[in-house]
């Protein structure tokens, strides 16, 4: 039996001391954040920055990092302040850029610069191949290009000439003459030197004319060779003018491609690139010099700046807050002309992860998984350590075009996902490349310890706030609201609360306030007022719910006393806003071996753990009141007026106090409201929403008229919880208000009772007179009660009614 030889704690009234908030006092030494250097420093969470950091000194492929934590803990910035602050001490990685290849146009070669090289190189490439064209068109168009070529054509024609000339002889020995024609060259016959038409050669004897005929065979094939000598000497000419050109070319442009490459030596592929290039123009002179093909030609010239990091310090820290496919892994653009889509090269847009690489990328894990391929597409590029640019459609096959198939880049970057536990545990179960490639797990807690460093930090935060929106200054005082604000919203006392966001938003609100009344500070009754007003937007319902209270369409009542009817306290979460407000929990007890009944559960609408908590408080009940007699009555528990679904344990102490109160038949205050989980030795447990349910029951006794007999029991495991409002500290300190803390059942029927709970002797049984002994003789009772009854019909089934004869 525990709990019977321990030195229990005793309950505890608690003071105005014991529930106000103290805070460091030498941390706010200071009039106004005027006097404070601005220092943007991390706030708390060592442990996440431990984490962080230690991923980030691997370089090892598989240590990405996953940042989980609570939204508004400030995980963004300031994973995005340590990366920038790494990234600053790393090199920078080199440029990337995309060029024509001219062995397979399909596929573009990716070259790699040193960083600002790529810049360097576009903008030489673009001077490059304005001087060509100028050098092109001097050197072609010079005197002594044009008398060279002249000398060439004049060589060839004399000897064409000549050709013709010893045609002509030949074919004149042999009795013809040779014409060019409109259809090609005629061979005509001569008699007596003079040509004769088709009808003279008919009259001609026959031996004539077969003269005639094998003259004209023999000069045939003298025509023929001559023009095949003829052909063969264009194109000699051909080649001769074509080596003229690709002479006078490299002699006008073979500098400036000399001057290109001599910066870019150590770079063996720009040095073949540029090779390629000039071997380009050589074979298209005569197309750049035609106005309207040279832009053909010198769009092969240009050069596709994939990523540029001239003007980066250190690696690249690149956040994509939109990762769609193609935001992270680049696309191939295309163009309408005439009705036709068109694309090359230099239409590879970069994605976040090419602009990242080198560095660190910067993901929000809903969205990575929120957008079709990315996540697939993520994990393959990290493991191939290649990112390769395809369009979506392509991805998965249904692309109708044909684009270019760009060389991959090579990818070293370290990737940082921020998403919540839930993400990271679906992922980290049903996903095993995630386990591969994020070893390193970064968890942001949602509160900090409350110490000198940490409100240090916290007023530093204030600071920066104040400098990133131009904010008015802050007074000392306005600056401890604020951190008692930070208390409040981890509803601890030793606790501030990590959602800076919400710090941030009061401190926008209450500089606005501040201005609104023309001052030049903010004060504290603008934090306060700033806190009240932002309440007051959302409080709607609350005030709904507190409306139906007082005016009894909810039937709460604040004083005297009844039995078997006590006063719980719930919490309400909205989404934007949690309040308190107490609930009429009654319990009935009747004769039977039923056991304790909870109306909610039979009726559906309890969940796990609440039917858990009445299971406890059977169990207890059992164990504390039937060690000598059996419990023979039947216990009913209702949370009345509450049809919605309930959850949670947090009102097992009311309900047990309910239940002793209906079986003792002793009254409860109504003046004083309870929470608290119980388990089965009568031991008080911590719940939470501690300051919201003592503030919803404190505005109904407010609204019906404090009499100093109100107040809350909690369990004493969450005194450090009491983080509440001015009033009701207030209340608390002029005694109209109360607030006592318990550790176990006999504490809390003490204090609702005015009566001692009672301690069990050695003989078993309780004090004489306390509740715990009217419980145990009230089932006593109900137990001979119920053993009576079943005696007498035992005995009346034995009896036979006697005959008279």
């Amino acid at each position: 039996n525990q709990i019977v030889g321990r030195e229990m704690m005793r309950m505890k009234k608690l003071s105005f001391k014991d529930i106000e908030i103290k805070l460091p006092e030498r941390v706010f030494n200071f009039n106004s954040t005027k006097e404070l250097k601005f220092e943007n420093e991390l706030i708390g969470q060592k442990r996440a920055f431990e984490a962080i950091n230690f991923g980030l000194a691997i370089q090892e492929k598989g240590y990405n990092i996953f940042v989980v934590g609570p939204t508004g803990t400030g995980r963004r910035t300031s994973v995005k302040q340590i990366l920038e602050k790494t990234a600053k001490k790393m090199p920078t990685p080199d440029d990337w850029i995309y060029v024509y290849n001219f062995d397979n146009p399909a596929e573009p070669w990716a070259i790699n610069l040193k960083a600002g090289d790529g810049k360097k190189f576009k903008e030489s490439m673009e001077k490059l191949v304005e001087e060509i064209s100028t050098a092109l068109s001097k050197a072609f168009e010079s005197e002594d290009y044009s008398r060279i070529i002249s000398e060439i054509e004049d060589e060839y024609t004399k000897k064409k000439r000549e050709l013709w000339e010893n045609l002509l002889a030949q074919a004149k020995e042999l009795g013809y003459l040779v014409q060019i024609t409109p259809t090609g060259i005629a061979t005509i016959p001569l008699v007596d030197d003079k040509p004769i038409t088709p009808e003279t050669f008919a009259t001609l004897p026959d031996d004539i004319k077969r003269d005639i005929e094998e003259r004209g065979l023999q000069v045939k094939h003298f025509v023929e060779k001559a023009m095949q000598r003829s052909r063969k000497l264009d194109n000699e000419l051909k080649e001769k003018l074509a080596e003229q050109d690709k002479y006078v070319a490299l002699f006008a442009i073979g500098t400036l491609f000399e001057e290109t490459v001599k910066p870019f030596l150590d770079n063996k592929r720009i040095v073949e690139y540029l090779e390629k290039v000039k071997n380009d123009v050589i074979e298209n002179i005569r197309n750049i010099l035609n106005e309207e093909k040279r832009e053909a030609v010198f769009a092969r010239y240009k050069v596709n700046l994939f990523v540029d990091n001239s003007n980066l310090e250190g690696a690249p820290v690149i956040e994509d807050m939109h990762p769609t496919y193609s935001n992270v892994f680049g696309k191939i653009e295309y163009i309408a002309r005439m009705g036709m889509m068109f694309t090359d090269y230099t239409f590879i847009v970069p994605g976040s992860i090419h602009r990242a690489n080198g560095g660190f990328l910067i993901l929000d894990s809903i969205d990575v998984l929120k957008y079709p391929y990315v996540w697939d597409t993520l994990k393959k590029t990290l493991m191939a350590g290649v990112a390769k640019i395809e369009n979506v459609e392509g991805r998965i096959g249904l692309s109708s075009f044909k684009s270019p198939r760009p060389e991959p880049i090579p990818i070293n970057v370290k990737v940082i996902i921020i998403g919540n536990e839930l993400t990271y545990y679906l992922l980290y179960n049903y996903d095993p490349d995630f386990r591969k490639l994020f070893k390193i797990k970064s968890e942001f807690d949602w509160e900090i310890p409350l110490n000198e460093e940490n409100t240090k930090k916290y007023i530093q935060f204030i600071t920066s706030i104040i400098n990133k929106y131009s904010l008015l200054d802050f007074t000392s005082d306005a600056c401890k609201e604020v951190v008692k604000f930070g208390l409040r919203l981890s509803k601890d006392k030793q606790k501030l609360s990590a959602s800076f966001n919400k710090i941030e938003s009061l401190l926008i609100e209450s500089s606005q306030i501040a201005r609104n009344k023309s001052k030049d500070l903010v004060d504290s009754s603008d934090v306060k007022e700033a806190i009240e007003k932002a309440e007051e937007r959302v409080r709607l319902i609350q005030e709904k719910y507190d409306e139906m209270i007082l005016r009894g369409d909810i039937m709460v009542e604040t004083e005297g006393r009844k039995v078997g009817q006590i006063n719980g306290l719930t919490v309400t979460e909205l989404e934007d806003h949690s309040f308190g407000m107490p609930v009429k929990i009654t319990a009935k007890t009747y004769l039977g071996k039923i056991g304790v009944l909870d109306i909610q559960r039979e009726a559906d609408l309890s969940g796990k753990i609440h039917r858990k908590a009445v299971l406890t408080l059977e169990n207890f009940l059992g164990w504390k009141y039937a060690q000598k007699t059996p419990i023979s009555l039947s216990a009913s528990i209702s949370f009345e007026q509450v049809y919605s679904y309930l959850e949670g344990d947090s009102a097992s102490v009311a309900e047990t106090l309910a239940v002793i109160s209906a079986i003792s038949e002793i009254p409860l205050k109504q003046s004083i409201a309870v929470t608290g989980s119980m388990n089965q030795h009568g031991e008080v447990q911590p719940v939470g929403g501690i300051p919201e349910k003592v503030e919803g029951f404190f505005r109904i006794c407010k609204a019906k008229g404090l009499t100093g007999e109100h107040g809350v029991i909690i369990p004493a495991a969450n005194a450090e919880n009491l983080v509440l409002k001015d009033e009701v500290l207030e209340a608390i300190k002029e005694g109209k208000f109360h607030i006592w803390t318990i550790n176990d059942i006999d504490e809390a029927i003490e204090i609702m009772t005015d009566k001692k709970a009672g301690k069990l002797s050695k003989n078993g049984n309780y004090t004489r007179g306390s509740v715990n002994y009217f419980v145990c003789k009230r089932l006593e009772k109900m137990h001979n009660l119920l053993e009576g009854k079943e005696e007498k019909k035992g005995k009346s089934r034995k009896k036979k009614p006697k005959t008279k004869k």
